[in-house]
């Protein structure tokens, strides 16, 4: 989870420069990404993940291309998305970040799941949510997400 904490001013910096470099749709992005986590971690609590993720597909499903296939586009939104998740005053999670990912990717006509899995480690249970397009974990490091047994996805599949 990320801490709203007050940067140094080199990070500062160091992000300024790195907001800089970014194509100016992308800037456009990393705006909507940094309203939007937030926002889906206060409508989590107030409602339903099935409610807020079916608001959500209602809101893309129009868009989705089945038949666009541009892995390295993909991997930019994921990034961008990551970037916001690092600079959100409110503290976000794994389930706010993929949910964003996943919606965001969608909108842009990009078939892509929402992945639910789960793990015991050291006597815990711990869960973790994560976006796959085309078979692959984006926006998170493969070997983390293939650490967790899947367990739901959304939207759901017909065949397993």
């Amino acid at each position: 989870m990320t801490d709203a904490r007050p940067m140094p001013s080199r990070q500062w910096r160091a992000s300024l420069r790195t907001l800089s470099q970014l194509r100016w749709r992308d800037r456009w992005l990393l705006a909507q990404a940094l309203v939007l986590i937030p926002c889906l971690g206060l409508l989590l609590k107030a409602v339903t993940f099935q409610r807020l993720a079916r608001v959500l597909g209602a809101l893309s499903s129009a868009r989705v291309d089945r038949s666009v296939s541009a892995a390295p586009e993909a991997r930019t939104v994921a990034d961008v998305v990551g970037m916001a998740s690092r600079h959100t005053l409110i503290a976000n999670t794994c389930l706010h970040r993929s949910l964003a990912l996943w919606w965001l990717l969608r909108r842009r006509g990009f078939d892509c799941q929402l992945r639910f899995g789960a793990r015991k480690s050291g006597g815990r249970f711990e869960a973790h949510a994560w976006v796959e397009h085309e078979g692959t974990a984006i926006g998170v490091d493969r070997s983390t997400s293939d650490d967790f047994a899947p367990i739901a996805w959304f939207p759901a599949r017909t065949s397993i």
